[in-house]
């Protein structure tokens, strides 16, 4: 809460940082004070007002160990619609996905913080806009997390009206150019009603992914048979200075593990983390932009 607090105040007294930055440059009489001054005051610039406003797309092969028809996955997470990240950035999100015509969309969690059930409607009904099946699972903060509310309830219910499927604890079954997938979807391990015996048994004969919203709760796998696990959560560290971002995963996102982001191996199964398009915690990105990851798919 003390977090949220420091966030929600330089969120607001940012733009105070406009007439500071006249005012600095004005009354400067140091040259070297001038620079760093100005070099300061433009990264914080940037970090606040620009970089969490660029969204951006990232193309990632993954190739799978069985015969395959290829499929085309994008994944955004970490909306946080609510106290910083608004409305309009979710439907430039959704204008950018529907251009790469994707066969799937895959969304690993937190769609809120801090947003009321009363606003959830008008927030999220520019999702029934995307142009491909949907599927979904629910974050730890949708759930409520430390002074959150929470709102999973009301949540799953305005997500399912607008066509997300929501799979915390289900199992989902489509096909794809004939290409027969299977997705498990966990709920957060935060719940502690994570199912793990959904992922137990797992046919060969289509691809098999599993959605969750934290790469940690993979530790927990009783086996590791699927193709591919899909999480979110980590942000990316969301301000990525070394070794700062670190300290992000311990102690804000509470994280156990050393999952960061993008693709990477674990007992023999691919592990995707894609780092999100909102903020939480504080109001700023820096050098991790609000990124849609492209996942093709392939043999």
């Amino acid at each position: 809460m003390f977090l949220t607090s420091i966030g929600v105040a330089i969120f607001y007294l940012s733009y105070l940082i406009f007439p500071f930055f006249i005012y600095s440059a004005y009354r400067a009489n140091d040259s070297l004070i001038w620079m760093i001054l100005t070099f300061l005051n433009i990264i914080f610039i940037y970090a606040r007002f620009i970089e969490p406003n660029i969204i951006r797309i990232k193309q990632q092969e993954i190739k799978l160990n069985k015969k395959i028809t290829s499929i085309k996955i994008a994944v955004f997470s970490d909306i946080h619609l609510g106290l910083f990240t608004k409305k309009k950035s979710l439907e430039r999100t959704i204008k950018k996905i529907n251009k790469i015509k994707a066969d799937l969309i895959f969304i690993p969690g937190d769609f809120v913080w801090y947003l009321g059930i009363g606003e959830l409607e008008e927030n999220f009904e520019c999702l029934k806009n995307l142009n491909a099946p949907v599927f979904a699972v629910l974050g730890n903060h949708d759930f409520g997390n430390v002074s959150e509310k929470n709102i999973s309830k009301e949540l799953s219910e305005i997500l399912t009206k607008f066509g997300i499927k929501i799979i915390d604890n289900k199992i989902e079954k489509i096909k794809i150019n004939e290409q027969g997938i299977r997705m498990i979807g966990l709920e957060d391990i935060e719940t502690n009603q994570t199912d793990y015996n959904l992922i137990k048994n797992i046919p060969e004969d289509v691809v098999n992914i599993v959605l969750t919203h934290n790469a940690d709760a993979v530790y927990e796998f009783p086996s590791y048979d699927m193709d591919l696990i899909i999480c979110g959560h980590t942000h990316g560290g969301q301000v990525r200075i070394y070794p700062f971002y670190k300290y992000a995963y311990k102690y804000i996102a509470r994280m156990k593990r050393n999952f960061d982001k993008d693709l990477q191996e674990f007992r023999g199964t691919k592990v995707f983390i894609t780092t999100g398009i909102g903020m939480a915690g504080l109001p700023f990105r820096f050098l991790m932009p609000p990124t849609i990851d492209v996942l093709k798919i392939k043999s």
